[in-house]
């Protein structure tokens, strides 16, 4: 029957080898007509080109076509972008084009396209077309191929993707014949040359090799691949071969081919013999030290990925060139590493073992409490050992593996293993005294003994204490009553002292060798009521759990537990891991989970179960308690590398140290502010290292806390009075990291940035910046890099990112109160329409749905923003009434500029999409020409503004120019960088046209302004000013006494009064600096001073010249008396100028001092005044209005 049975099995096993056979046959001859097909079409193309270069059309035919331009770069374009679906298309275009002139062009579109392997049958077939039209096609596009494939033998491909299509699609235009072999096998040969002697080492470029073999090996080199050869040795079929090359070519091609794959195969083997290494060093680090760091696993998976991918590449060269494999030999010394506990106990060195040591142990003084136990053998020598020390047999590492991955799996799954007994599972029970009543009288003394052992037991606190206790009861109290009795007393230990359980489990480690069962029963009651716990799972007597499982750890690491039921008690408590089960697993780990994961044959399996451990956990829903009793437990066991971080602490010198505990600690403190500004006035700002860290430091608002940044925008403003340049360094740093914040979008970095906006609206409170500063960053803040467009996203402001919007709304709950009248009043309704427009955008985007809704902090915070700031403005609803809104805005403000500045061309295209900032130079510009209009109007607003009018030299005005000048630079994208780029846009702003009239107009100005000065100070004077000696004569007495022509000579006209009599006072008028001005031959020859004598004869006045000698002494009294006049003046506004400077000081010192006071609130202030009747008769007119108010 059997024979019977198995007939038809061997038929039907044949029948499908048969079949299996015709089908290998019919794909192998598919294969071969495929092949066969291919070489056709190749053989038909190049023919077809041949007979069409014969025959190419007349340049008659081409006038007929189309040659506008239009279409043709419209061709041009088309090609750029070349795919499969083009094809029809192009090839209709080319057919009513005429590309005479622009061949050029089409080439260099072709090569330049970026094409896909599907592409190359279409785009070759349009080349093909272009070559039997044009003569020029082939040259062209031969001269546009040099420049991509010409390259060095050292220089890197780009885009090795790309260069991988060109080499495909170059090496086809010669096969098909669009190229001759004469013309582009020289450029061909050149670009493989190089390309692979030049990657001999790294192989970066095999991709591309690889492809040319694939596509191309064929027609240049003959290349079949091994399987196809196996299968036609197997069907004794022949294989189609490309006669188009000379068989020493081929040959040459085939030789460079191979002599890469050599390299290649040398490669690999390198490779594969340094990844065994590594994991081998590996192997040894994870036996030695129980874990890897980081930067080894990552290493190991750079190395595998790389291996990966190369023996990849390998295989398929070896199949396409129909080479055999190199040989990876297998290292088999990792076996030895390997080992069992006891092989590394006895084959480690005194290093390694002290190493382990450190691993198991915290400290030297844990390992004596551990390890070295007092030899009871001392004490009673005739006391045998009852334990036989015995090696423990260690289970093979394969199988041990195994068994690993097994547990992992059911971890991992929550699969409950029962085992035997489990259901019957009770909590432990120990005997009862039901004895002691039968103990005879005469051993009633032990009892007593025993029961004060007993007693004194939980006082036993150390190891001398505990060590007592052992040779105390196994000198005087070792009988197997006592022992029952000892071993209840540890069990039933109160669940509250867990700091009894290390010197209970040092008593059972010293009572081991010579009286075992009490470990044994200890461990078993143990067991025993962990699983009836376990089992129960219930959620009460969490310290009775807690002592148990410490217990357990605590005999473990004196080796009385077995650390494989340790183990197994881990598992357990993971495939319940929740509520009280992970306390359990905690204590447990904290316990004893450095000792075994640091033990080698418990090492594997302790690791794996914490990594089931840490994958449970981020699987959890639980509170935070438990998460961080979970990241407590593991760093415990698996400690951080402390010596990664030690090595970043940086050591500052006691100087920078000093300055730290100023800014970031003191400051803020009650009475601090003016003992800081003490410290900091007295460091040596000469020195540029104190003062480039002291300005650091004052910069780093985000190290300060948050409500002392107002106090530390003020210790830099006091301290800019006396080092002036702090406040200019400062305002660049802090201006410089905000805009910092917005190119690098960093999300931790964002307390930084809401730091660094409130640090700089604090100064503008301060009065250390300008208005125009402020705003200028609040319009970057929301048009930096920002993109209108919900198909185009921003990678510097993501949709999810809303810190632009709240440093926005800190600057203005800062300093926003401020900008109340005035210019910047008009400038923040300006604003707030821009900002409205950002917000209703950002809160419309898709990414915020029902299941992530948009931050309700920040609608609030916009809500109270514009409550604060304008209480009657109405916030637009949606995003379309915003950009209505803004482009309202923008055309009137655009009318009110040219309806201003007619002369100024402002281009009034207004975006459609995007944001752009209001540049500062056009509110400059406008201001300007509305002033010079309307000079009063701005005055009073400006005072209305409340800037207050200072008098400062012409130097420091400059200064604060250049600074604002700077800042708007930087923190205006697209404004001019640099100081040249002013004098390139001179043609584009309006310049002022230089005349002389103007200066005329100023000179008389200043003496109008000068004279009406001096006219109201001496007005106020007049009654104790003493009259004047010098008397004035009429100008136009002066203008007719002048001597015509003459050019250096001043008259000094000398006026007098006289009476009837004609006797006269004598009054001058000269200066003796018109004396020294004038030349020194005029000097000599006329050393006189020429005065004007006038008289009065009747009513009318008579002048005649009086020369008086200039060395008489009316003209030294004269000179002397005006040089004393001189001086007196200077020192009179000398003195002027220092009581005004010391003035405007004392008031600032006042301004600042008031600031930094607490404000004291009237609290009586809004109390309404208490009404008092008048007393009296009324008064009617007062009332009702008397005769004459009414009149």
């Amino acid at each position: 029957m059997e024979s019977t049975s198995e007939v038809p099995d061997d038929d039907c096993q044949i029948a499908d080898d048969a079949e299996k056979e015709a089908l290998a046959l019919k794909n192998f001859k598919e294969t071969i007509a495929e092949i066969e097909g291919h070489l056709a079409h190749k053989a038909q193309l190049r023919s077809r080109i041949h007979t069409a270069i014969q025959s190419r059309p007349e340049e008659s035919h081409f006038s007929r076509l189309d040659s506008s331009i239009k279409k043709n770069t419209a061709f041009v374009r088309k090609l750029k972008n070349f795919t499969e679906a083009q094809k029809e298309s192009i090839l209709k275009d080319i057919n009513t084009l005429n590309l005479t002139k622009y061949i050029s062009e089409v080439a260099n579109a072709i090569v330049e396209a970026k094409l896909k392997m599907t592409d190359i049958a279409s785009i070759l077939q349009v080349c093909v077309v272009l070559h039997e039209k044009y003569a020029d096609f082939s040259s062209q596009i031969l001269e546009a191929w040099q420049k991509v494939l010409s390259f060095k033998k050292d220089e890197k491909i780009s885009n090795p993707s790309k260069m991988r299509v060109d080499v495909r699609f170059y090496a086809d235009l010669i096969s098909c014949g669009v190229l001759t072999p004469k013309e582009g096998l020289p450029l061909l040969g050149s670009f493989l040359t190089n390309l692979i002697h030049g990657d001999k080492e790294e192989h970066n470029s095999a991709t591309i090799i690889l492809a040319f073999c694939k596509f191309c090996g064929e027609d240049y080199a003959g290349l079949v691949s091994q399987k196809l050869l196996k299968d036609a040795e197997r069907f004794n079929l022949t294989l189609p071969t490309s006669n188009w090359l000379p068989p020493d070519k081929r040959q040459n091609v085939r030789n460079l081919l191979r002599e890469y794959y050599s390299s290649l195969c040398k490669h690999l083997t390198q490779d594969h013999k340094e990844l065994q290494n590594f994991e081998r060093q590996n192997r040894r680090i994870l036996q030695t030290k129980g874990e890897l760091s980081n930067d080894r696993k990552e290493k190991q998976e750079a190395l595998n990925q790389n291996f990966t991918k190369l023996l990849n590449m390998t295989q398929q060269f070896a199949d396409i060139l129909a080479e055999d494999l190199p040989e990876l030999r297998q290292d088999l010394s990792p076996r030895d590493e390997e080992c069992s506990v006891l092989e590394l106990c006895e084959n480690m060195s005194d290093q390694a073992r002290e190493t382990l040591n450190e691993l198991l142990w915290e400290n030297e003084e844990g390992r004596q409490f551990y390890e070295n136990l007092p030899n009871l053998g001392v004490y009673l020598p005739n006391l045998v050992p009852k334990v036989p020390m015995e090696p423990v047999s260690l289970p093979d590492p394969a199988e041990q593996m195994i068994d690993i991955e097994k547990e992992a799996k059911e971890i991992e799954e929550g699969e409950q293993v029962k085992e035997d007994g489990d259901e019957d599972i009770k909590p432990a029970e120990l005997e009862d005294d039901k004895e002691d009543a039968d103990i005879p009288i005469s051993l009633q003394s032990n009892k007593v003994l025993l029961d004060s052992f007993l007693t004194t037991l939980s006082a036993c606190v150390n190891r001398e204490m505990i060590d007592s206790a052992a040779i105390e009861f196994s000198t005087n109290l070792n009988t197997k009553h006592n022992r029952k009795k000892l071993v209840k007393a540890l069990f039933t230990v109160q669940r509250t002292r867990l700091d009894l359980l290390p010197f209970y489990s040092r008593l059972v480690a010293t009572l081991h060798p010579y009286i075992p069962e009490i470990a044994t029963d200890l461990c078993n009651s143990l067991r025993q009521d962990f699983k009836y716990h376990v089992r129960k799972k219930d959620q009460i007597n969490i310290e009775t759990k807690v002592k148990i499982v410490r217990f357990i750890g605590e005999l473990t690491k004196f080796g009385m537990y077995p650390r494989a039921d340790t183990l197994q008690c881990f598992k357990q408590l993971l495939l319940n891991f929740a509520h009280h089960y992970i306390e359990m697993t905690c204590h447990l780990l904290e316990t004893c989970g450095r000792f075994l994961l640091h033990q080698p044959d418990s090492h594997q399996r302790t690791k794996v179960y914490l990594d089931q451990m840490m994958r449970k956990k981020s699987m959890l829903a639980s509170d935070s308690r438990y998460l961080t009793m979970i990241e407590n437990a593991y760093y415990q066991v698996v400690p951080v590398d402390s010596s990664a971080r030690s090595s970043h602490i940086k050591i500052r010198p006691p100087l920078h140290q000093y300055i730290r505990q100023l800014l970031f600690v003191e400051l803020g403190n009650k009475g601090s502010t003016n003992k800081i500004l003490k410290q900091l006035r007295k460091l040596n700002w000469k020195d540029n290292e104190v003062a480039s860290y002291t300005i650091r430091c004052l910069t780093s608002a985000w190290k300060v806390k948050f409500p002392n940044i107002r106090t530390l925008a003020g210790v830099v403003a006091e301290l800019t009075l006396y080092q002036e340049f702090v406040g200019h360094r400062v305002v660049d740093a802090v201006l410089e990291d905000i805009r910092w914040s917005l190119e690098f979008p960093i999300s931790k970095f964002n307390q930084r940035r809401v730091s660094m906006a409130k640090y700089l609206a604090e100064l503008y409170n301060y009065r250390m910046v300008e208005s125009s500063v402020v705003f200028k960053v609040l319009y970057t803040c929301i048009t930096f890099a920002v993109s209108f467009d919900h198909s185009i996203e921003s990678e510097l402001d993501q949709p999810d990112n809303l810190m632009r919007l709240r440093s926005v709304l800190t600057i203005l709950d800062t300093c926003g109160v401020f900008f109340s009248s005035g210019l910047a009043k008009k400038r923040l309704d300006c604003y707030l329409v821009y900002l409205q427009y950002y917000y209703l955008y950002k809160r419309s985007l898709p990414i915020w749905t029902d299941d992530n809704p948009f931050p309700i902090a920040i609608d609030f915070g916009i809500k109270d923003t514009l409550l604060s700031l304008r209480p009657k403005l109405k916030p637009y609803k949606t995003v379309q009434e915003a950009a209505d809104a803004v482009e309202n805005l923008e055309k009137e403000l655009m009318n009110k500029l040219s309806q201003a500045m007619p002369e100024l061309q402002v281009d009034m295209e207004l975006a459609d999409d995007t944001l752009a900032c209001i540049e500062e130079e056009v509110f400059i510009a406008s201001y300007l020409s509305q002033r010079k209009t309307n000079p009063r109007f701005f005055i009073t607003k400006d005072m209305e503004e409340g800037e207050e009018m200072r008098e400062v030299d012409d130097d420091s005005i400059n200064d604060e120019q250049s600074l604002s000048r700077s800042m708007s630079q930087m923190t205006t994208r697209g404004e001019a960088t640099q100081p040249d780029d002013d004098i390139a846009n001179e043609e584009a702003t309006p310049r002022k046209a230089v005349c002389p009239e103007d200066d005329d107009f100023m000179a008389a100005l200043d003496r109008m302004v000068a004279e009406n000065i001096h006219e109201a100070y001496s007005r106020g004077k007049e009654a104790s000013k003493a009259p004047a000696v010098d008397i004035a004569i009429p100008w136009q007495v002066k203008a007719s006494l002048k001597k015509p022509g003459d050019g250096f000579d001043k008259n000094f006209l000398g006026d007098s009064i006289g009476g009837e009599l004609g006797g006269a006072l004598a009054a001058a008028e000269a200066s003796s600096a018109a004396v020294a001005s004038s030349p020194p031959s005029t000097a000599l020859d006329n050393p006189t001073v020429n005065f004007v004598l006038m008289t009065r004869k009747g009513n009318k006045p008579q002048f005649k010249n009086l020369a008086v000698p200039s060395d008489s002494e009316l003209a030294q009294n004269l000179r002397n008396r005006e040089e004393a006049e001189k001086a007196e003046k200077e020192r009179v506004k000398k003195l002027t100028l220092d009581f005004n400077e010391r003035q405007e000081e004392e008031e600032f010192q006042d301004l600042y001092g008031g600031a930094n006071r607490p404000a004291v609130h009237n609290v009586n202030r809004d109390r309404r005044g208490r009404f008092q009747h008048p007393k009296g008769v009324p008064d009617a007119e007062l009332i009702f209005g008397g005769a004459r108010r009414n009149r």
